[in-house]
């Protein structure tokens, strides 16, 4: 965090209004285009995934594949955000009732292509984003990420992670895609009990 000058820290505070929610980055000398962060206010969520896919950049928004639309109606059944959420630009909904969201790699891809090396380089930031932003916790959309956070396999398949945080910040894992029914509505609860716990 010594690193960055009080103009980064600025932009990295930053919360934008309605999207699309696009950013250049620069990787190896080329310029790409994703999806930028989306800050949560103190003491609220933030919500990490993978990386940014191809279809979600076009959009300018978070999570607009298939898995990740789903991802945005599990926050509408947990009641994180309203039930009349737009799917297709639900990141302005979250950034509206104060959470965040952003990905542990930038750069866009197709599919869960990135390797695991690449993907470690991103914790050292989001660390760093985490003790900047100080959300309440942190909780990751994918177990994978989960994983490469914590630099081991993980035996929990959603709630609170023990031995697992960001910055003191506590982590917790969402459901995945195709976990069973019973347990997705166990993990929606959990979520819903850990936002209406949020200081007020």
């Amino acid at each position: 965090m010594s690193d960055l000058l009080p103009s980064e820290v600025e932009i990295l505070l930053e919360r934008p209004g309605p999207g699309p929610h696009l950013a250049t980055i620069e990787i190896d000398g080329a310029t790409v285009e994703t999806l930028a962060d989306l800050p949560p206010l103190r003491d609220r969520l933030l919500f990490v995934g993978l990386n940014p896919s191809p279809v979600s950049v076009e959009a300018g928004h978070y999570f607009q594949g298939r898995l990740g639309r789903a991802f945005w109606q599990r926050l509408i059944t947990a009641a994180i955000l309203p039930p009349d959420t737009d799917i297709g630009a639900a990141d302005d909904a979250l950034v509206a009732a104060g959470h965040g969201v952003t990905d542990l790699l930038k750069i866009p891809t197709a599919r869960d292509e990135a390797t695991d090396a690449v993907l470690r380089a991103g914790v050292g930031p989001l660390w760093q984003k985490v003790a900047i932003w100080r959300p309440a916790a942190v909780v990751f959309v994918w177990k994978r990420v989960a994983e490469i956070v914590a630099g081991r396999s993980l035996e929990e398949r959603w709630g609170q992670l023990p031995g697992v945080a960001l910055s003191s910040r506590p982590c917790f894992l969402m459901p995945g895609p195709y976990a069973p029914a019973a347990e997705v509505e166990a993990g929606i609860n959990f979520i819903r009990n850990l936002a209406a716990s949020l200081p007020r």
